[in-house]
């Protein structure tokens, strides 16, 4: 991925910095948002420290002018921008949906789809005039199968990923590709924190979450950390371009769906 531009939304902390610096490993030159400025100027002196280039900027996925503003700054830099990775989440509140606070439940929406929206039309913007670019959305399981007591993330990313389809369709003929990007359950970011609730928190609907949790890793059902960062570096250098609007899950044998999206396309 050398001289390759790679913006990463989340990318102070969690998935989003494990991300970050897998790909700033393999040549890219990483910018990260996030609005914990703490985590940002962590992450940036901990990478900068292994000899990546990374730089940090406070920004809101939701706030349209602000992620234009990144976008701007990353092209007065490179020159291009080649690589969007979607990371940024809210889990939003958990418990039974009658009882939920509404302005919680449409806070995660917000920076769970309009979010990641806001942030691909400010790439687009770019990307599309050169004719090339990646955007990967991090979608999960939530979205596809039902997830009762957490209905605010689950609905957002199942409007994620139908907003990652209509998108890439619509894209096709840019040289931009859109990828829906499952990278299972890790022990890092959100599914940390949750085990952290078990034992540690009053409210029964936390623990809960946090039991799941620790039920799927002992359970084996955990992907690996670094199977999960492998397999979104493929991604973001284009080995899977030809997979553009479709759901990919860090588990899957990639050279396998790609050669059989080749042949069926012939």
């Amino acid at each position: 991925m050398r001289d390759s531009t790679v913006l990463v939304t989340g990318g102070g902390k969690g998935l989003g910095r494990a991300f970050a610096e897998a790909l700033g490993q393999a040549g890219a030159r990483v910018f990260i948002t996030g609005r914990d400025v703490a985590a940002l100027e962590e992450t940036t002196e901990k990478l900068t420290a292994d000899g990546i280039l990374v730089e940090a900027m406070r920004a809101d996925v939701v706030d349209g002018g602000a992620m234009k503003d990144v976008v701007t700054r990353i092209m007065a830099i490179t020159g291009r921008l080649d690589v969007l990775v979607n990371n940024a989440v809210d889990p939003g509140p958990v418990g039974p949906t009658a009882d939920v606070d509404f302005d919680a439940w449409w806070r995660t929406q917000q920076v769970n789809v309009a979010g990641p929206l806001v942030t691909a039309q400010a790439a687009l913007a770019v990307m599309i005039p050169a004719g090339r670019g990646r955007i990967i959305n991090l979608v999960s399981p939530a979205g596809i199968k039902r997830w009762p007591y957490a209905t605010a993330y689950s609905v957002s990313k199942a409007a994620l990923l139908k907003l990652s389809e209509n998108l890439a369709a619509e894209l096709r003929s840019t040289g931009v590709t859109v990828l829906s990007y499952n990278p299972g359950i890790v022990d890092a970011g959100l599914t940390r924190e949750g085990m952290r609730f078990v034992g540690n928190t009053d409210d029964p609907w936390l623990d809960r979450i946090g039991r799941w949790a620790i039920e799927a890793r002992d359970s084996g059902a955990f992907t690996p950390l670094d199977t999960a960062v492998k397999a979104l570096v493929r991604l973001a250098r284009g080995d899977a371009d030809v997979l553009t609007g479709l759901v990919i899950n860090a588990e899957d044998d990639l050279d396998a769906r790609i050669s059989e999206r080749r042949a069926s396309s012939r």
